[in-house]
């Protein structure tokens, strides 16, 4: 990876909807060299998708929750397969210190957010201990997971 890999994943973060042509364009390079960058970045799964970011709240979903869970460390990775399955879970990550499952939720409101953990997650054996925080004021969504990383 270099300087130029870097630019192209920014442009593709920024917009996924750009053009490889329009890439080069911005970048002052030609779209063969774009072309095979991000057909490399592909193959070696750098870039594993290519998708949407959706603005849930107009889909009906007011309440974006993150679940601290303290589990079974012999069931730690089949509890956090199983959570994973959910359609509501958006993230679910194997952390250390205090909690050792940390996930994501998005309900339509409070009250289903809570159906949802109450029947979904406390009733799975091995988990412990439970601690929910609920999203008053989102001031950024991104799916970006990097950027204008130096290099």
């Amino acid at each position: 990876m270099d300087d130029l890999d870097f630019q192209i994943l920014e442009k593709l973060q920024e917009n996924g909807k750009l053009s490889l042509k329009r890439i080069a364009k911005m970048l002052k390079t030609p779209i063969s060299t774009i072309h095979f960058r991000v057909q490399k970045m592909i193959d070696e799964k750098i870039i594993v998708k290519f998708s949407s970011v959706v603005d849930i709240g107009k889909l009906g979903y007011e309440t974006v929750a993150w679940a601290c869970l303290t589990i079974d460390p012999l069931k730690i990775e089949e509890i956090a397969n199983k959570i994973a399955t959910f359609q509501d879970v958006r993230m679910v990550t194997i952390t250390g210190g205090v909690y050792n499952l940390i996930i994501q939720i998005i309900s339509k409101n409070e009250k289903e957010l809570w159906n949802f953990i109450r029947e979904n997650i406390q009733t799975i054996e091995g988990v412990q201990n439970l601690a929910v925080s609920s999203s008053l004021k989102i001031f950024k969504w991104n799916t970006c997971y990097f950027f204008n990383l130096p290099t």
